[in-house]
């Protein structure tokens, strides 16, 4: 009766562990690096910022770029403000999937702040 009990509870677990395993990729996703850090560039920092894409079942890569360039700029023009002209470079943003649904619903970004000559 015990090893029954054993062996269940074994099954289980590997079930259990199975299904997050094959939940979890499906719940996150990244990008590669848009807008390349340039030689000579002068790197003065670093920002994040998480957003939210409506209709994201019809957002293209290009979009959540945009949304994500945005969201930086606007932190990185509160953190550095001042006489210093600011840009973004090497942005990477990661997309959460709702489980439920498996839709892309928030993002989170980073990217460098660089000083514009």
């Amino acid at each position: 009766m015990k090893n029954r009990i054993k062996l269940s509870l074994n099954l289980t677990t590997v079930i259990v562990m199975g299904l997050l395993l094959a939940i979890l990729p499906a719940s996150c996703a990244s990008t590669g690096n848009f807008m390349p850090l340039a030689s000579g560039e002068k790197v003065i920092g670093t920002v994040q910022a998480s957003f939210t894409v409506y209709n994201s079942l019809n957002a293209n890569r290009g979009v959540i770029n945009t949304h994500a360039y945005i969201k930086l700029f606007e932190a990185a023009q509160k953190k550095y403000s001042g006489d210093t002209l600011i840009d973004i470079r090497d942005i990477v943003w990661v997309a959460v999937k709702d489980v439920v649904t498996l839709v892309d619903t928030t993002y989170s970004a980073t990217g460098k702040v660089v000083q514009v000559q």
